[in-house]
């Protein structure tokens, strides 16, 4: 069934927090240095949530700001959904966020999908509003928002790791447009590989002895932290982008809609993992460095969940109705891919 509805992004927001974590800082902390970390990652600055920040306060911020861009109220929206990870805890980020906001009644919840986050949350609003007009003729805004405080549970002591990570949220004001719509969404899920990226685990069962039904007492929580498996995260990560991206190009050609090829593509946003990933996703698309977007890393870090977002509010001006792709990897192995045209000035 043909749906005449373009949606697509309507503004695009981000907040980092001011403390900035430098490379000579941390040369101080653990046995590395700037050319190391450069070399290797080629990150050189990432921003660290501050005592009383919160992913609340980070999330709002960042919405604010896509709504203003937008120029729609927070009333307005109706799909709400977060791609984060590192919100361990309940109620959902997504019910504090619309709570801040002073949004009514609305669909809203949390994506945990690794870094991928903020594409599961994209394709959940889309295609629920692609099904709520197809049944009732109705449109309407939802936000979209990738958030994270990874220096929550890195171990600081872990040169491997602590060096990748940067706090941040990025959201996006999604709704019906004339230019620069979603041509095409695709997720996916290779549990298969969730040894290589994982979190601590940090709850256990607490029966004793199930016979007379006592229970430990748990005197204080164990604080979690993240694994990563780097040389094996990189090789997948590369392969399962690179087939990420032709699936979307496909399936978008599948809806009969178009003939698209890999050579069609104009511009590309990585998840900011590291460069040496963003590298290989452009030697693998034939792609100059100046048309993937990379200085999300740099400036950054790995923002997981909100990477992506973080990069839109650098480029959103600057590729007036390009055929762009986003694309992520994260712990799951979650995965996806949108493919999207930039609008028009």
């Amino acid at each position: 069934m043909s749906i005449d509805l373009k949606i697509g992004i309507l503004g695009v927001g981000r907040y980092l927090p001011a403390n900035v974590l430098t490379n000579k800082h941390l040369e101080a902390m653990v046995d590395t240095s700037d050319a190391w970390i450069s070399q290797r990652t080629g990150i050189k600055t990432r921003h660290i949530i501050s005592p009383g920040e919160t992913l609340t306060s980070m999330s709002v911020a960042a919405a604010k700001t896509a709504l203003k861009h937008a120029g729609i109220k927070a009333s307005q929206i109706k799909d709400l959904r977060i791609g984060v990870n590192t919100h361990l805890r309940f109620p959902s980020l997504a019910a504090l966020v619309q709570n801040a906001l002073g949004i009514p009644d609305v669909t809203a919840a949390d994506v945990s999908a690794g870094c991928s986050g903020f594409i599961f949350a994209v394709e959940e609003i889309y295609n629920r509003m692609i099904a709520d007009y197809a049944l009732t003729g109705k449109v309407s805004y939802g936000l979209a928002i990738g958030v994270e405080a990874l220096s929550l549970i890195t171990d600081w002591n872990d040169r491997s790791t602590c060096v990748l990570f940067g706090d941040g949220a990025g959201a996006v004001v999604i709704g019906p447009v004339q230019t620069g719509e979603i041509l095409a969404t695709h997720t996916r899920v290779q549990g298969k590989y969730s040894d290589l990226l994982y979190l601590d685990e940090f709850l256990s069962v607490p029966l004793k002895d199930p016979a007379k039904m006592t229970f430990k007492r748990r005197k204080q929580t164990v604080y979690p932290f993240l694994h990563m498996n780097g040389p094996k995260v990189f090789v997948v990560a590369v392969r399962t982008m690179m087939a990420d991206i032709k699936e979307v190009i496909a399936k978008y050609n599948r809806s009969g809609r178009g003939n698209l090829q890999l050579s069609d593509i104009q511009f590309v946003i990585p998840h900011q993992a590291n460069r040496r990933i963003v590298s290989a996703v452009a030697r693998g698309l034939r792609l100059p460095p100046d048309r993937v977007y990379s200085d999300g890393v740099v400036n950054y870090g790995n923002t997981s969940a909100a990477s992506i977002p973080i990069g839109y509010v650098d480029v959103w001006d600057k590729y007036p109705g390009a055929l762009m792709v986003d694309v992520a990897f994260g712990a799951g192995f979650a995965s996806g891919a949108i493919l999207r045209r930039m609008p028009r000035k």
